[in-house]
């Protein structure tokens, strides 16, 4: 009896000290060896079951300076109804671009846009094509989720005419499989998927001209495991999908009856090995679907430019059959380590129809390969992306008038495009070349590209096109065409 009762009177001893601490510690610390005896008599006090679980936790919490921590009442039906209308508290932060997003991270927008603006200039056969200024790109766009799993983009041009560029909204239920649907670009090659900001040269390779591009439908994709990424799609089919095409932009829609089907598959094999410096990256893609066709207009000829984006060196006469099966095969390496890439893509294009009962069966080759160089020693495998894509170079400093010197490339690319089933003496409707142009071509690319920071990069290219016969261009001849181009780009 006596026993409880002295650790009842220790008890209210210890309540007592504990309630005037807080106005002590406003003079003095406390000290750490009273604190230390003020447990121990908080544990005693428990042990012998003076106080219960309850107060003994309090207790140890105020004898070591903390407060207990306050459940909060649950709201209640109306409380909560009144707390969505008044909307979710946000943040507005800068990185790469403006972004808004809700504290819960439920929902967000970012605002961005990009401006290249390019020199063009012509080192032989001067009188061929005309050097100038120009805006090669000038975007603005938004970008974001909604309720966590439904992202968007949307994406305008003004450059010249207004017009949609991509406008997408992704269903991002699950990694393994997201549903895509919208204008789109599908992930045919490495060099296409690559936003323009982010390519290793100011132009893609002339092999590029010739596989889907944007257009309009849905897709399945995703990332069932590390490193494996795939998309199934099904498109109009329009001008952009098309190759060779002029893409006629806003106004573009489905030139033909039926769909276009669009498949790839790609594995980097490199994070499952943990090499994380590295890039061990192989694609394949295929499609068939129809190439739209009307005799007599221009939109609808086969045709390519050369990586200047100055000369046209390939047209063919529009095809008569109004069912031209189209039918595409791709294959990609990528191989990186550290500061070094090598990057290699291969599609082939087959155009199979019938004119007055002939069939004919027209193919175009191409492949592109390229080496770069990271001279200030970024790595690769860190701008690499899980969808098929290269992101910002992120330089290891920027470059800010204080020793840091931002990001330097040098790279060199060889472009070959083979296109001869397409001759002059073809019959009228087949896939007939026309007159004044080649039908294959090299291209040689040496660039360097100065990094100043994520959002600001200076490019420079030169380039060497070679044909196999002579082509005319403002009625003069040439076999070859050399341009010096620059670009300086600023992305937010």
């Amino acid at each position: 009896m006596i026993k409880r009762q002295l650790s009842a009177a220790v008890g209210v001893a210890m309540a007592g000290s504990l309630a005037i601490s807080p106005v002590l510690a406003e003079d003095k610390k406390p000290d750490t060896s009273d604190q230390g005896t003020m447990i121990k008599l908080i544990d005693a006090l428990y042990e012998n079951g003076a106080i219960d679980s309850k107060a003994y936790g309090a207790l140890r919490l105020s004898a070591a300076g903390e407060q207990p921590v306050k459940k909060e009442k649950p709201l209640t039906p109306e409380e909560k109804k009144a707390k969505a209308a008044k909307g979710a508290p946000a943040s507005l932060t800068f990185k790469n671009g403006f972004k808004m997003e809700t504290d819960d991270g439920e929902h967000s927008m970012e605002i961005h846009g990009r401006i290249q603006a390019d020199s063009y200039n012509t080192l032989n056969n001067t009188d061929a094509t005309a050097d100038r200024f120009d805006i090669r790109r000038a975007y603005l766009y938004a970008q974001g989720k909604l309720y966590k799993n439904w992202e968007y983009l949307i994406v305008g041009s003004f450059q010249g005419s207004p017009q949609l560029v991509w406008a997408e909204i992704n269903a991002h239920l699950w990694d393994e499989a997201q549903f895509k649907f919208g204008q789109y670009r599908f992930p045919f090659s490495v060099n296409e998927s690559t936003s323009s900001r982010n390519i290793d040269f100011m132009e893609r390779s002339i092999a590029m001209q010739f596989i889907p591009g944007l257009d309009r439908g849905a897709m399945l994709h995703g990332n069932p495991t590390q490193g494996l990424y795939y998309g199934l799609g099904v498109v109009n089919g329009g001008l952009r999908n098309n190759a060779g095409l002029k893409s006629t932009g806003i106004d573009e829609t489905s030139d033909v009856d039926g769909k276009d089907f669009l498949g790839h598959l790609s594995y980097n094999a490199a994070p499952i090995l943990g090499h994380k410096d590295s890039i061990y990256h192989f694609g394949v893609s295929g499609s068939f679907g129809q190439q739209p066709t009307k005799p007599g207009d221009a939109n609808y000829q086969l045709r390519a430019v050369t990586e200047t984006n100055s000369l046209k060196f390939f047209q063919a006469d529009s095809f008569t059959d109004p069912s031209v099966d189209l039918s595409r095969i791709g294959a990609t390496t990528v191989l990186a380590h550290g500061p070094v890439k090598l990057v290699g893509e291969y599609v082939n294009n087959n155009f199979d129809g019938k004119v007055s009962g002939q069939r004919f069966n027209r193919d175009i080759d191409a492949f592109y390969v390229s080496a770069n160089w990271l001279i200030t020693g970024e790595k690769y495998a860190n701008f690499f992306g899980k969808q098929n894509a290269f992101g910002d170079i992120v330089p290891t400093r920027n470059f800010d008038m204080k020793g840091g010197w931002g990001a330097w490339e040098l790279a060199f690319r060889f472009s070959h495009m083979d296109a001869s089933d397409f001759k002059a003496d073809n019959a009228v409707g087949t896939g007939r070349l026309s007159n004044g142009f080649a039908n294959q071509a090299d291209a040689y690319t040496l660039g360097l590209k100065w990094v100043i920071n994520p959002q600001v990069r200076i490019l420079t290219n030169y380039i060497r096109s070679d044909f196999n016969q002579a082509i005319i261009s403002n009625g003069k001849t040439l076999n070859s065409e050399d341009g010096l181009n620059a670009r300086v780009q600023v992305n937010f």
